[in-house]
């Protein structure tokens, strides 16, 4: 028989455990699962994947992964906390904070000083792609743009207007 002291123990060594991902997240359920490689060989599959209410993510494959077993039992672990060592962003300072992708490095980077910057480098290759925003958009202060500036196809440094009282057409912004 098991000391009862040991036994407690154990579960309280057991209640807490870091491991990897070592697939794709399972979205097919109303809770996404994952399944994970604890230290020492064991594997836990279809464990709940417990995330913040207005924020979903999929973690990769290979991702760090924070598991708690309720009472110490394996069988009923979720995850609560996912992380990925080899992709974040190393570049923020005491006060940022950012939402990141980890395989394209696109971002919104809340900085400390109060401004907000928003990059979309692209897939791997790393060539500028756009950010689409589909609703309607109001600022209530000066814009600069060091690219043209369109609406639908007219250009804001290209385009000329035609001239009532003489022939021709003007010419374009400088």
């Amino acid at each position: 028989m098991v000391n009862p002291l040991t036994r407690t123990a154990r579960r309280l060594a057991m209640a807490l455990g870091v491991g990897r991902t070592t697939a794709n997240t399972n979205e097919t359920s109303s809770t996404a699962t994952v399944q994970v490689l604890l230290p020492g060989g064991e594997l836990l599959g279809e464990v709940p994947l417990i995330q913040q209410v207005g924020f979903h993510s999929r973690p990769l494959p290979g991702s760090d992964v924070v598991v708690q077993s309720q009472a110490g039992d394996r069988q009923r672990s979720v995850a609560v906390a996912t992380g990925d060592q080899r992709a974040y962003p190393k570049d923020l300072q005491p006060g940022d904070a950012c939402l990141y992708h980890a395989k394209t490095g696109a971002r919104v980077w809340l900085k400390a000083d109060g401004s907000i910057a928003v990059s979309t480098p692209g897939p791997l290759h790393f060539s500028a792609t756009e950010a689409v925003f589909d609703c309607p958009i109001t600022c209530t202060k000066d814009i600069a743009a060091t690219g043209d500036v369109k609406a639908g196809a007219i250009s804001l440094t290209k385009h000329k207007h035609p001239v009532s009282a003489a022939p021709g057409t003007t010419d374009a912004p400088e």
